[in-house]
């Protein structure tokens, strides 16, 4: 557990919550001594399905905010969770993982250490976190739509399917930012001033542009997909005009066949040089048809 006044920051639990205005920060195993520590009372107002879900919830004295940030690298993992109960005088952080980690070190770091200056910090790393996220995404994207205009491009169907999954992930995440955003910005319990109001409601901006751009990537990525599979359908028609053109060429020869296999009397078989004439003919017509279909640009 780490507290953070605005001049000095206590690693030890202390028997009392120093006075002034304080920012605290504790692990999942330390939320019950904090919780008590904070003096408030932690009983939710939502039920149990939505205890994984990013809420905001005003309760009396207090805020409560409850955020999930997934993995998107890794889809499986749990995503991290902290859960912060706001007051006038005292911020409470309770969660582990890598964005509670730089909350931790940008309190530490920074001179304003006051409960809203490190709520608007906790947003400021969510939001940085999905921007590079979506950069990221935005580089692939431009990689698959130069690809999707070569002549045979590989197959990227199952990229993306991934591509697809992490931004739909991404507009819900941002989506229930934008919500929890709307939820502080009315300001129940007065906690905010109108300068510190005008700041959620930047972020609540900055989150409807970054909704706005995955949509919009989305949508990049759903015409890739069709590229692809234009380029899909023109090989499998440039295949089917091929065989269609050999069928063409040789179907004089499979008459030819069918003719002389009849077992009829034919007066030229008894020529010896009927076989090298009709090979002869055979071979000129097959040059002179490749070399028609060739010219008229059909394979």
């Amino acid at each position: 557990m780490i507290i953070f006044l605005e001049d000095k920051t206590i690693k030890e639990k202390p028997g009392r919550l120093p006075g002034g205005k304080a920012v605290l920060m504790a692990a999942p195993h330390e939320a019950e001594v904090a919780v008590e520590l904070a003096g408030i009372s932690a009983a939710a107002g939502y039920p149990e399905a939505e205890d994984h879900s990013t809420r905001f919830e005003s309760r009396g004295l207090y805020d409560y905010l409850s955020i999930h940030i997934p993995d998107l690298d890794f889809p499986d993992r749990n995503p991290e969770a902290m859960e912060c109960y706001l007051s006038h005088e005292m911020f409470l952080v309770i969660g582990e993982g890598r964005v509670f980690d730089k909350l931790g070190r940008g309190i530490e770091a920074g001179s304003d250490r006051t409960p809203v200056q490190a709520l608007a910090l906790l947003f400021n790393l969510l939001l940085a976190e999905e921007t590079g996220l979506l950069e990221s995404m935005d580089d692939v994207i431009d990689l698959l739509e130069e690809e999707a205009l070569m002549r045979k491009p590989e197959d990227h169907a199952s990229e993306i399917i991934t591509l697809r999954k992490q931004l739909a992930a991404v507009k819900h995440y941002f989506d229930s930012l934008y919500d929890l955003l709307e939820e502080l910005e009315e300001n129940k319990n007065g906690i905010f001033t109108k300068s510190q109001l005008s700041l959620f409601r930047a972020h609540k901006n900055k989150v409807n542009r970054l909704v706005n751009r995955t949509l919009n990537l989305r949508e990049r990525l759903t015409q890739v997909r069709e590229a692809f599979q234009n380029q899909l359908d023109i090989s499998l028609n440039e295949t089917m005009r091929f065989f269609t053109v050999i069928t063409a060429i040789f179907l004089l020869l499979t008459l030819i066949v069918g003719w002389y296999g009849m077992n009829l009397r034919m007066p030229e078989l008894e020529s010896a040089i009927t076989y090298p004439v009709i090979i002869g003919v055979s071979l000129a017509f097959i040059v002179i048809s490749l070399l028609f279909c060739k010219k008229k640009g059909w394979f």
